[in-house]
């Protein structure tokens, strides 16, 4: 049982505040605001808000290294390890890219929150459903426009220990599916601010990096073990 201090119920509270702040905003200009291109501009500047609000609320930096390594005109699909409720913070101020989050169905349940990834064309996964999955991440693939690129947990879900898990290959199958070039992001550090289990967000530095892009270009299924270990070997160097 973790206890409740002070400093978590003031989180908590800052994060419901900061939730309805920018999200019923953002649900609104996403009803409003037609296509996918649009959408990803308007959700891009929705996270980077929120984060911004939250981060210092928290007492959490964010160190970005390896941003040059990236085109900011050409568009990705950026994995990324999951072991912290902080990385979507980080990786919100980290990658310039405006971005297509793959998310798991449960969270489209949360008030606000959930309304804001579905308005704003945010691609919903069912994980009991590998057949709806593949077809979202597909679809999504064939909207994408300009620069807007996908982000995946490349793992499929947190991590409950800090250490990389096995990799899923549904981010690989978009990255075929569309031809874009997979950029191994790695987030460490956000483990010991929100260990498993915990509300409590403690201060820290999260470390985020991007590695160099892996061509997908001309690549097949039978490609897929390969690029998923050198994506493995990206986040484990």
């Amino acid at each position: 049982m973790h206890r409740v201090t002070v400093r978590t119920v003031f989180q908590m509270v800052a994060v419901g505040l900061a939730t309805l702040v920018v999200g019923l905003p953002a649900i609104a200009l996403g009803l409003l605001v037609p296509g996918q291109h649009r959408k990803g501009r308007i959700f891009r500047w929705v996270t980077r808000s929120y984060s911004r609000i939250l981060l210092p609320v928290f007492g959490v930096t964010v160190d970005t290294r390896g941003v040059s390594r990236v085109d900011r005109n050409q568009p990705y699909v950026f994995m990324s390890n999951h072991a912290s409720h902080v990385d979507s913070l980080a990786l919100a101020v980290s990658i310039p890219h405006p971005l297509h989050w793959v998310f798991k169905k449960e969270l489209s349940k949360i008030p606000v929150f959930g309304w804001v990834l579905l308005s704003l064309g945010q691609i919903m996964v069912d994980r009991r459903n590998a057949m709806q999955s593949r077809t979202a991440l597909s679809n999504a693939a064939s909207a994408l426009a300009g620069n807007n690129s996908v982000l995946i947990y490349v793992e499929g879900t947190r991590s409950k220990d800090g250490k990389l898990q096995p990799l899923k290959k549904g981010g690989f199958h978009i990255a075929l599916h569309s031809g874009l070039p997979i950029v191994p992001v790695r987030i460490s550090g956000s483990h010991e601010i929100v260990p498993s289990g915990s509300l409590r967000v403690r201060p820290g530095t999260v470390v985020v990096e991007l590695f160099d892009p892996i061509p997908t270009e001309g690549k097949t299924e039978a490609d897929i073990p390969e690029l998923m270990a050198r994506v493995r070997d990206a986040l484990l160097s």
